[in-house]
């Protein structure tokens, strides 16, 4: 069995988390290279990195990253505008359009999510994990950060793509759902939900 460490995710770290994140999301690119895919992926790690101090992998003692975890406030933003310009310029005009439909997405969502948020609350921007028990270590290190700083709730978004009914189990509580605008004309009904909980009832 894989042993975990749990250490800080840093700007180093990108090129080995870019497989992670494809084996997550690269189903939906199925059709596509896998050099789109992969820069799909890199985007989403690069577009979530938005604070190094709340940002951790959990990296085994094979040396492969098997979990990431980022946060971030409602007014911390990723600078990915020249990366993302420099890699769109390699793409075709169909790559370009599917990669600017997800990117627009992620800010719809972002920007709703961030709407319910205060001050003293933080969202959990990005969580992927393909080796068990290891997502469990990454969510329990994150949230001792977060009763450190005396935070109050912590928000997340998912989707109709994502099993979001296992929130609702987990402690979350639903604080909003919406059609997006953006994903309407590609997948009609497409839902979006924003999840809330407790950080201060995690230590009861």
């Amino acid at each position: 069995m894989i042993e975990m460490k749990i250490e800080k995710f840093t700007n180093d770290d990108f090129a080995k988390a870019a497989s992670l994140a494809a084996g997550a999301w690269g189903e939906f690119y199925t059709d596509e290279r896998q050099w789109f895919i992969d820069a799909v992926a890199e985007y989403i790690l690069r577009y979530n990195y938005s604070n190094p101090l709340l940002a951790l992998k959990a990296v085994g003692d094979d040396g492969v990253i098997h979990g990431v975890l980022f946060a971030n406030f409602h007014d911390d933003k990723a600078d990915v505008i020249q990366w993302r310009e420099n890699i769109e310029a390699q793409m075709t005009d169909h790559e370009r359009g599917r990669f600017c439909l997800l990117a627009d997405y992620m800010l719809e969502v972002d920007g709703k999510t961030v709407q319910c948020m205060s001050d003293g609350d933080v969202k959990l921007s990005l969580f992927i994990s393909n080796q068990k028990g290891c997502g469990k270590l990454l969510l329990q290190a994150m949230m001792e950060e977060f009763q450190c700083r005396s935070l109050r709730h912590l928000y997340l978004w998912t989707d109709t793509s994502c099993t979001h009914e296992y929130y609702p189990q987990h402690g979350f509580t639903l604080a909003g759902q919406f059609l997006s605008e953006v994903y309407d004309s590609y997948a009609p009904g497409y839902t979006t939900y924003i999840y809330k909980k407790d950080i201060s009832s995690e230590s009861k």
